[in-house]
């Protein structure tokens, strides 16, 4: 029996690929290796190997997480950084990638060797072909050229991933290509937020990922609802009162301020949980807690932009009626924000618990995977019986977004 290693980038490349490996050689014992270096940053390698798993899972394939080894990349591809996509650094890249697939490929045994980099538009087939079959002989294995394209192949990988509701990446995962993508633009791509779950970021949905991925193992129903939103991100920001700089949060949805805005203290009002501080200059304002500096979550969607600064209690007693303050905000409104629900099990069921998929930065006012993943294993046989459903909204903290946009649901956790 010919047994088949397949080097697998992303879960939409596979979906149709694995498929047409399974047609064409029905023979054969095949396995993925999941090995990507050129991928950034890793936050970005586990999504794409979540999803990878997934698509072999529901085909039977067995597949290997290899390492990542961004620094080896970065070695490899070192002074042709300024190439183009398709050029030599893809070639490089290539190389490096089926240099480690045919290691591994000799190791645990297997002929041949193949790689579902063939699946892509973006990708040059001859020289993939080329690169592959060389590798392929220095390790005596056989190197299958299957053009996956053909036949309507892209339309029916497009059709497939569609019907998995697959995370489709919008680059490559190589940061050089992403730079010359974006020409000096912010880019989102590469930015990771430690230990949050912001709403409409990578993180966030690599939680959802991981729990469908955990569900649908157990044999349960699953399926995202992906929704747009205005999104928000706090690029830069500065607070200084009486010329002293002082520990600070941004409220979700300020506006940037131009420049440097100098205001005195005009007003200082007492509210339930805070006290609202109001300048003699412009609509910003300050906001003392009522104890330490912490992170606020929305309850509504904000409808008024201004500028809210958020400070501790600590801070309280510096902010005084006259007291000179020094404002500096740059912010970024992203119109084409994205985020999804997942729904566990039956829709109409009676009873539907819920949970959250983002937090606020700091990782607090969200759910764990092991809080949800005890909420399946609780009611497992309930979900599976149609009587309990779990739904996990998206983008809670900024105004119960996700809630906001399904009408189904029933019981809170």
């Amino acid at each position: 029996m010919k047994k088949i290693l397949v080097h697998i980038c992303c879960g939409v490349d596979a979906v149709y690929a694995l498929r047409k490996l399974k047609e064409e050689f029905p023979d054969s014992y095949i396995e993925g290796y999941f090995y990507d270096p050129n991928i950034h940053p890793e936050e970005e390698y586990l999504l794409r190997w979540i999803e990878t798993e997934r698509v072999c899972n529901d085909l039977g394939i067995k597949c290997h997480l290899a390492p990542y080894e961004l620094e080896i990349w970065l070695d490899t591809v070192k002074g042709l950084e300024n190439e183009p996509e398709r050029g030599e650094r893809c070639t490089v890249c290539h190389d490096l990638r089926l240099e480690k697939t045919a290691q591994f490929a000799k190791e645990r045994g297997f002929d041949s060797i193949t790689t579902v980099l063939m699946m892509s538009p973006k990708k040059d087939f001859e020289i993939l072909k080329s690169v592959g079959e060389s590798v392929a002989s220095k390790y005596q294995l056989e190197f299958l050229s299957v053009d996956f394209r053909k036949n309507g192949g892209i339309e029916k990988m497009n059709k497939l991933s569609r019907e998995y509701q697959l995370y489709h990446q919008n680059y490559c995962g190589c940061m050089y290509a992403l730079f010359q993508q974006k020409k000096g633009e912010y880019i989102k791509e590469l930015v990771s937020y430690g230990r949050g779950r912001l709403p409409g970021s990578r993180e966030e949905l690599t939680f959802i990922k991981s729990i469908r991925k955990y569900a649908e193992n157990l044999g349960l129903k699953c399926t995202e609802e992906s929704f747009n939103f205005v999104n928000w991100r706090a690029l830069s920001s500065s607070l200084k009162i009486n010329k002293e700089p002082v520990p600070h949060t941004v409220l979700w949805f300020s506006h940037s301020i131009k420049g440097v805005l100098r205001a005195k203290v005009k007003e200082i009002i007492s509210d339930t949980d805070k006290k609202i501080v109001k300048l003699n200059k412009s609509n910003a304002q300050i906001w003392i807690l009522d104890t330490s500096l912490k992170e606020i979550s929305l309850e509504m969607p904000r409808l008024f932009t201004h500028p809210i600064f958020i400070i501790g209690k600590e801070y309280g007693n510096m902010l005084k009626e006259n007291a000179k303050v020094e404002l500096q905000l740059k912010a970024e409104f992203e119109e084409n924000g994205r985020s999804q629900n997942l729904f566990i099990g039956n829709l109409d069921a009676c009873t539907i618990l819920e949970f959250h998929s983002d937090t606020l930065a700091d990782g607090s006012e969200g759910f764990s995977y092991s809080d949800i993943k005890k909420a399946i294993d609780d009611n497992r046989q309930a979900i599976l019986k149609g009587e309990t459903g779990i739904a996990i909204y998206g983008a809670k903290t900024i105004g119960n977004i996700g809630k906001r946009f399904s009408e189904k649901h029933t019981v809170n956790i």
